[in-house]
């Protein structure tokens, strides 16, 4: 039996509910940046992308958005 209860929700259950928020809001935007990489050409790209990968948009907005978004939580 344990003897702690817990009442309210933990920190870390809020802020990853706070990241999964912030998560779908941006993916939208990293989705149409990583899209229009692939639309525009080499010289004008804002995002490189390798050879073969032409079709991995998502897979590269989904990167994209978990490498700059726990930026957002730093003290």
């Amino acid at each position: 039996m344990s003897l702690m209860t817990r009442h309210a929700p933990s920190l870390f259950s809020l802020e990853r509910r706070e990241y999964r928020l912030i998560y779908a809001l941006s993916f939208p935007l990293f989705f149409a940046v990583a899209l229009l990489s692939r639309l525009l050409p080499a010289s004008l790209r804002p995002l490189p992308f390798e050879r073969g990968r032409f079709f991995a948009v998502l897979s590269d907005a989904r990167q994209t958005a978990h490498s700059v978004l726990p930026f957002a939580f730093m003290r």
